[in-house]
């Protein structure tokens, strides 16, 4: 399923794989130096929670790598005033960093709203990863984190959020909790989605087409015939050519081909289908109850970025002029500048 926001959950290795030793002594980070003000100032408030610049920049920074690279391994010239949408390349990696800035400080105001805090085992996965980062020596890890703007106490800032992130999600899960969803609000949300957990028997065309037809029609004999159909489902489905096991999947979402894509959604729970054939082969599904854990976790995900989609953002004149391409390559001259040592 697509809708666990990796970037939160990862956070705590992305950021803490690039961070190592103390605040930078009071010296501007790169952030700063490269819009040209105090990155320790509010820039945005979110949801009535005042957000500082060097979050925000952070996002954009990484925004404009990400499409630096881009065009690098294209081999395209960076344009960015190239039209994107109703705007620009330009506005498009600010908006870009915005959203991702609202998704952060959403998590924070949703652990506030349900009463989560950091926990001692993720004070102590962050300890531990920490060590773990810097087992090579913190001075090199320092530079890496340095060059992204952060010093030790932000990078944990940010990777903080990724163990609310994964609070709030355990809360979701839990029956009982204010964050769980009724049985109710699950289905209705399968059906939204387009969600359907399926089996799936297999037999891949190959080199003989008609060989793999013959066992896809041998197969579904069998279940016609089964006072059990789903333990010879199971059965029939591990042996053939699908290792996967059951699936949750999205309509659209390319886990299977389009064909039995709109045949899974069509079955009840319990039925199976026919024979479907495509390019790849032969397949017989059966539709499985939706994992209600798993379902409670993709509707948490959906519900949390529609909050951050809708929260209120205030910006203000020093937001409103900053320049994502004059930002960046300020920032890029600075990161190819060398060493100062002390």
């Amino acid at each position: 399923m697509k809708f666990r926001i990796m970037g939160l959950a990862l956070s705590l290795c992305l950021v803490l794989s690039s961070c190592g030793g103390q605040d930078g002594g009071g010296q501007a980070s790169l952030l700063a130096q490269a819009a040209g003000w105090d990155d320790t100032q509010t820039l945005l408030v979110i949801g009535g929670r005042e957000v500082p610049g060097w979050r925000y920049l952070y996002w954009l920074a990484g925004a404009c790598d990400q499409v630096q690279e881009e065009y690098t391994l294209s081999g395209a010239e960076l344009d960015w005033q190239a039209a994107v949408g109703t705007g620009t390349l330009a506005d498009e990696v600010k908006d870009q960093a915005l959203r991702d800035t609202a998704l952060y400080t959403q998590v924070e105001l949703w652990a506030e709203q349900y009463g989560y805090t950091l926990t001692q085992e993720d004070q102590a996965s962050l300890e531990q990863e920490w060590q773990e980062q810097t087992a090579g020596g913190e001075e090199m890890a320092l530079r890496q984190l340095e060059s992204q703007g952060l010093t030790r106490e932000r990078a944990e800032e940010l990777a903080s959020v990724g163990l609310l992130y994964a609070g709030l999600y355990r809360m979701c899960q839990t029956e009982g909790s204010p964050l769980a969803p009724t049985q109710e609000e699950l289905q209705a949300f399968a059906v939204q989605q387009g969600i359907v957990t399926v089996d799936r028997i297999f037999y891949p065309a190959g080199e003989d087409a008609d060989a793999a037809r013959a066992q896809a029609e041998k197969a579904f004999s069998a279940l016609n015939g089964a006072a059990d159909q789903a333990e010879v489902f199971t059965a029939l489905a591990s042996a053939a050519g699908d290792p996967a096991g059951p699936r949750t999947i999205t309509v659209g979402d390319g886990m299977l081909d389009p064909e039995l894509e709109e045949a899974a959604a069509a079955l009840e729970e319990g039925q199976c289908s026919g024979i479907l054939e495509t390019e790849a082969g032969f397949s017989i599904l059966r539709r499985l109850s939706d994992d209600s854990q798993e379902l409670a976790g993709a509707w948490f995900d959906v519900q949390l970025q529609n909050a951050a989609a809708d929260v209120s953002v205030e910006t203000g004149e020093r937001y409103d002029q900053l320049d994502p391409a004059e930002f960046y390559t300020a920032l890029e001259r600075l990161r190819e500048q060398p060493e100062q040592t002390e």
